[in-house]
């Protein structure tokens, strides 16, 4: 790996370079090595500093230099500032061959968790929405190697998981919207894009450079006792490679990432299912990815219609906003076909309520996400009915029509940037 030429932006963490950085997760059982990877030209890059590699897990996966800084428009007209140069620079390649620990939830579990965090690993756990893939918020070289392990691209921000309000406070600046809607839906599935504060110690690396950063206090009881052992911000996309489905039990995050990541807290399947609402408190508060929070809760509360961004935003020729705003995202190997009528031949269906197609006999698998049409329970079900049908390798997978209310406004958000050519 070549040497770190830049220092980290964070004042008052001491900086070693990544290839001296000591790395056990837990104290008294002795560190691991990560196995280098041989004959790689990690070099090569395009458009945003992309290289292709082969990579078992995602047929033509495009991995990223681990940097902010890229070519990609941000998006200033709704008023998020010019990305500013992140402390670490440098590309950190895929560590492969790590031995991926696997612990049931728990005081013990989240103190291992804690350690490892500390020590610069990443930790898999449950919150309420999908497993998150935790780092230490302020540390760029553990940043960095998150990016790596999911193939992430680098100008795709990252959410900050705090515990309480009071330590969102810390490291964000909230007006009076913002406020309300903390007190009003947090802890829970909702993500608040608030500006930075002077001296935020969430790494510019984390927040693509922006001056927001996006926070979120998850419900899981999990989630919570690891925040509060570890006792800073984690940020915490979903523990998937990047653009594939995300992770709604361990098992899922196993097959993604063991290998990848340090460790994995199983707390079973989670509760909602699909990823957090996203608001940008900024100028109007506006609605920047639908999730497990419904649009209309939002409004309630608000008094007022939340604002859309621009149609530009999620061009995947523009910075994203916030995470989860690439055009192709959420995605199965196979070709996912939406509002489907008919079955063809070969494909899977994914069904919803009790409506039966035409040409269902013929399908290679079957799934209902709710028999009732319940968008709660279908939610839940979403990701990982995709996972299962997706493993049955099927032609394509056709996807009956949902409706576009309350959580219905997340699920199809999801389904349509699956569905996106690749």
């Amino acid at each position: 790996m070549p040497p770190a030429t830049s220092r980290p932006a964070q004042p008052n963490r001491p900086w070693t370079r990544p290839e001296n950085r000591c790395r056990k997760a837990f104290r008294g059982t002795g560190g691991r090595s990560a196995k280098p990877l041989e004959n790689v030209d990690f070099w090569k890059n395009g458009r945003s500093g992309r290289i292709r590699t082969c990579d078992p897990c995602v047929p033509n996966a495009v991995l990223y230099r681990a940097e902010p800084h890229s070519d990609k428009r941000p998006a200033y007209s709704v008023g998020f500032g010019a990305p500013q140069a992140a402390g670490l620079r440098n590309f950190v390649p895929v560590r492969t061959g790590l031995k991926t620990l696997i612990l049931p939830a728990g005081a013990a579990g989240a103190e291992a968790a804690a350690r490892t965090l500390t020590a610069g690993g990443l930790v898999a756990f449950p919150t309420e929405t999908v497993y998150g893939l935790g780092a230490d918020a302020a540390n760029p070289t553990a940043i960095a190697h998150l990016y790596a392990a999911k193939g992430r691209p680098a100008f795709n921000p990252l959410i900050a998981h705090v515990p309480d309000i009071s330590a969102a406070q810390r490291i964000g600046r909230f007006d009076a919207r913002a406020l309300q809607l903390a007190e009003a839906f947090w802890p829970g599935p909702l993500t608040l894009v608030v500006p930075k504060i002077e001296g935020c110690p969430v790494a510019d690396l984390a927040t693509a450079g922006l001056d927001t950063v996006a926070i979120r206090i998850p419900a899981h009881p999990v989630a919570q006792a690891i925040l509060r052992a570890f006792g800073g911000a984690v940020v915490a996309p979903s523990a998937n490679i990047s653009g594939h489905v995300s992770p709604t039990l361990a098992a899922h995050v196993e097959s993604d990432l063991s290998g990848r990541i340090d460790l994995i807290i199983d707390g079973g399947p989670v509760e909602v299912g699909v990823e957090s609402t996203i608001v940008g408190c900024l100028n109007a508060p506006m609605l920047l990815r639908p999730g497990g929070l419904s649009r209309e809760r939002i409004e309630a509360v608000l008094g007022a219609p939340l604002a859309r961004p621009p149609l530009d935003a999620e061009s995947d020729d523009s910075q994203p906003l916030a995470p989860g705003m690439l055009a192709s995202h959420y995605a199965p190997r196979a070709p996912v076909r939406l509002n489907a009528r008919e079955v063809a031949p070969g494909e899977a269906l994914l069904a919803f309520g009790l409506a039966r197609l035409p040409g269902i006999e013929a399908a290679s698998a079957v799934m209902n996400l709710s028999p009732t049409a319940d968008l709660d329970e279908a939610a839940a079900n979403l990701f990982g009915y995709l996972r299962e049908l997706d493993a049955k390798s099927p032609r394509a997978i056709a996807v009956m029509a949902i409706p576009e209310e309350d959580l219905g406004e997340a699920i199809n958000d999801r389904l349509r940037r699956a569905a996106v050519a690749r």
